[in-house]
């Protein structure tokens, strides 16, 4: 089933229901859904910091990094 399809379902059953609380319940995880979407994540200065000293390091000393295939191996074992 598609995503319309299952939005039309919700949408008629929803226009059945006579339970307030069920109601206020509903309007609240859209609320919160609307609210999340809109959401700008702001990342911490000291975080940005922190990642930028580590690019700071490969860039300096780039033969410290491992190939992923080789580093996998070494978790493995």
């Amino acid at each position: 089933m598609n995503i319309q399809a299952e939005k039309a379902i919700i949408i008629e059953q929803f226009k059945k229901l006579d339970d307030i609380n069920l109601i206020h319940a509903i309007k609240n995880l859209l609320d919160y859904a609307s609210k999340k979407d809109q959401e700008i994540l702001e990342i911490p200065e000291a975080h940005q910091k922190l990642v930028m000293e580590r690019f700071d390091k490969v860039r300096k000393n780039q033969e410290r990094l491992l190939d992923w295939d080789e580093a996998k191996k070494t978790l493995k074992a």
